[in-house]
């Protein structure tokens, strides 16, 4: 049976390696990263071929008034889904769509170009962008040529065939024996029913899901400038036994008019894996304690074993080896960092990393000391050390996106509540805002408000060169090693907030960081947590940090799009809102104030949370609260260990 090709523009996400779908008569196909033949060789692939088809033979049978009817209702019909989609994007057409003129492929120096900048992006782990603000350019700006009279032919490319929704191309492997070791996942993700019909959305992410919560492993990636998609999943940061796995993607979505659904995530079909490894780490501590203790937490399936842990610095040069017995296959081994010399290795700006491996005996009874005859060896993930820098009183930055400027919330309380959270902070060490002076010019980049460019209201005071300014100042005041606790009001995706990437903020953050609360969508699934030293999934009760002698911190999530809008227009005195903000939104913020600071009632961060959203409805069909998530110390008070000479 003839199968029936849809060609979509402009770009959507496709997959190699993908054959056409069974099952069915319809197979869609995206231009994407499209090759077009040099002009004059349109279509000379396929004459070269020397086969008629049975297309061409049906198109020969045909009068010419009826080969001009079926172009003319072809034409109709493109116009008509172009303005549709237009309207949507809230924008006119570029001249080159009205004239079903792809832009010409770019001049060598252009490729050039685009290669250096996608070799930069890659090296950078960030996804190269080549739009331009205005859109691609015209014919008559070189982006495309004049076809004469009526539509062009279309040009011939290669292309990649789109499988919707989000897959593991990889899950047999996953699926069909026991794991173990490091292995890669590939996946693919396409969105092309997010309206019913159109392609929308900007592919941003993909984070692993195990039972639910993020991975702790490197389980999160950017957008990849090509397919396939594909993780590094080393399962040794799971516990032996059966794990539910599944992967989340989000896409970006700016000009979506439903101000609830600026990102979109979609996720594959879970299903069971099967972990085993002789030796694992499901509680693994990347950091070196701020007391200058390197602990190492191992579990080895033997429950009684003879261990060994080398350790080596950043040069591969041996530092230290240590060793003793695992109980109940545990293994706990703390490091004082003296090397073989004697040498206390704590210059963090020399010692930023250390590398260690681990050696178990696997002979009978697991009780002989080590000789390499029945061992098992497995290669440990690296641990960061960081300068022993704590300010005396560690300060807080606060930022939001003035993403509901066009929203009403009754009595201003979407602000106030962000206001609250700095005058909170104040008391407590104190904060960073950023924002003109009377009479100064916002050039020069502001934090509070980050500028937001509104898609239903368009803004020539509001560039992408002013809103990247506003964000590169809020990356160097967090860069500020005075800068210890981060409250942050707007969007974001597993791994950004606002338009900052994970990969971005870890370049400019050196230290570690208390306390972080990104009250944004999904930031609880992806790399945010480790960008400020802070490594989910965990929770841990103060043992954890005393043995550790690392300082408690916590960081605080969502790990789903939640509604702060009930998307529904409204006027009050005369005028006219996009939607109002429900009071329980900004309500939880002020509830948790309260039951967080010393000089109100003073409860846990965990505890804080709880009572401040018992009681609140829900917004949109959903308790927001109730994906929230907590990482590391549960119980962190807002102001307990935010000093120099703080102990724990």
């Amino acid at each position: 049976m003839a199968r029936d090709v849809k060609h979509e523009y402009p770009v959507g996400h496709a997959h190699h390696y993908l054959p056409a779908e069974s099952g069915t008569n319809l197979t869609t196909f995206t231009h994407s990263n499209r090759v077009d033949c040099p002009p004059g060789q349109v279509f000379g692939m396929m004459r070269s071929s020397g086969s008629g088809s049975g297309v061409s033979s049906l198109a020969s049978s045909l009068t010419p008034a009826e080969r001009a009817a079926i172009k003319q209702a072809r034409e109709e019909a493109r116009l008509a889904a172009l303005w549709e989609k237009c309207t949507q994007e809230g924008r006119e057409p570029y001249e080159w769509e009205l004239k079903n003129h792809p832009p010409l492929p770019p001049s060598p120096e252009e490729v050039r170009a685009k290669i250096l900048a996608a070799r930069a992006s890659r090296l950078s782990g960030e996804t190269a962008q080549y739009e331009t603000l205005d859109g691609p350019p015209s014919p008559e700006e070189g982006g495309g040529a004049e076809g004469g009279s009526g539509a062009p032919e279309p040009g011939t490319g290669f292309y990649q065939v789109v499988r919707d929704g989000v897959h593991v191309v990889s899950i047999t492997n996953l699926t069909n024996g026991v794991l173990s070791g490091t292995l890669p996942v590939l996946i693919e993700a396409g969105n092309t029913d997010y309206y019913g019909t159109d392609v929308r959305g900007k592919l941003s992410s993909a984070s692993i899901i195990i039972d639910g919560e993020k991975f702790a492993g490197e389980g999160a990636i950017g957008a990849p400038p090509a397919y396939p998609w594909q993780f590094t999943f080393d399962t040794g940061y799971l516990e032996n036994g059966d794990h539910t796995f599944q992967v989340q993607v989000t896409w970006k979505d700016p000009t979506n008019p439903d101000g609830n659904r600026r990102t979109l995530s979609r996720w594959s079909v879970p299903f069971t894996i099967s972990v085993s490894n002789v030796i694992y780490y499901p509680e693994w501590e990347p950091e070196i304690g701020e007391m200058d203790i390197g602990a190492f937490y191992l579990k080895t399936v033997y429950p009684d074993a003879a261990y060994e842990i080398v350790i080596t610095d950043v040069n591969s040069n041996h530092v230290q080896t240590l060793s003793g017995y695992a109980t109940n296959g545990i293994i706990e081994a703390f490091w004082d960092l003296a090397d073989t010399n004697g040498v206390v290795r704590t210059n963090a700006l020399v010692d930023y990393q250390f590398n260690s491996q681990t050696t178990v005996d696997t002979s009978s009874g697991g009780m002989t000391i080590l000789s390499g005859g029945g061992t098992v060896t497995k290669k440990n993930p690296p641990k960061k050390q960081r300068p022993k820098d704590w300010p005396d009183h560690g300060k807080w930055v606060v930022a939001y996106q003035d993403y509901f400027k066009y929203d009403y919330s009754q009595n201003n309380a979407q602000k106030g509540s962000i206001n609250a959270f700095a005058l909170t902070a104040q008391k407590f060490g104190g904060y960073y805002l950023y924002y003109p002076q009377p009479g100064q010019t916002n050039d020069i980049g502001q934090t509070y408000p980050l500028r937001y460019e509104h898609p239903d209201h368009p803004d020539t005071n509001i560039t992408s060169l002013q809103m990247n300014l506003d964000e590169r100042m809020l990356a160097r005041f967090l860069g500020s090693t005075n800068s210890r606790n981060f409250y942050f009001n707007g969007h974001g995706t597993p791994n950004d907030i606002a338009d900052i990437t994970a990969y971005s903020l870890s370049l400019d953050i050196r230290h570690r960081y208390r306390f972080v609360f990104l009250d944004a969508c999904n930031t609880a699934n992806g790399k945010l947590d480790a960008s400020f030293g802070i490594n989910g999934p965990k929770r841990y009760d103060i043992d954890y940090y005393h043995k550790s002698g690392i300082r408690p911190a916590a960081f605080v999530g969502y790990a789903e799009e939640v509604f702060y809008g009930d998307g529904q227009p409204v006027t009050v005195n005369g005028v006219l809102y996009d939607n109002t903000i429900p009071w329980q939104v900004p309500g939880f913020i002020t509830n948790f104030l309260f039951y967080w600071d010393t000089d109100l009632i003073g409860y846990g961060l965990l505890s804080a949370i709880d009572s401040a959203k018992s009681g609140l409805p829900p917004v949109g069909g959903l308790y927001r609260e109730e994906y929230l998530r907590v990482f590391g110390y549960y119980n962190l008070h807002i102001d307990e260990v935010n000093h120099r000479t703080d102990t724990w």
